[in-house]
C-alpha cells in the first residue's frame, strides 16, 4: 500500500515538474515575444516624434521666412519677380 502510495505521488510530481516546464517555456516565449512588439513601437515613436521635431523646424523656419518677407514688403524694399 505504501509503494502505491509512493508511486502515485512520484508520477503526480513528475506530473507537476512537466506543467511547470511547459508553463515555463510559454511564460518565456510570450515575454520574448512582448519585447519584440515593445521594441517596434519604441522604433516607431522615435520615428514619429523625429518627424515632428521636422515638421516644428520647418514651420519654425517657414515663420521666420515669412517675417522677414512681411518687413521687406512693409519697408518697401521689396523687388518685384517681374
Amino acid at each position: 500500500m505504501k509503494d502505491i502510495k509512493e508511486d502515485a505521488f512520484k508520477l503526480e510530481l513528475e506530473t507537476a515538474k512537466k506543467e511547470i516546464q511547459i508553463l515555463k517555456t510559454t511564460y518565456e516565449s510570450q515575454i520574448s515575444e512582448l519585447k519584440e512588439e515593445v521594441s517596434f513601437l519604441k522604433e516607431k515613436l522615435t520615428s514619429q516624434q523625429e518627424m515632428l521635431n521636422m515638421a516644428v523646424n520647418y514651420s519654425h523656419k517657414l515663420s521666420k521666412e515669412l517675417a522677414n518677407l512681411k518687413k521687406r514688403v512693409d519697408s518697401g524694399n521689396f523687388q518685384s519677380i517681374h
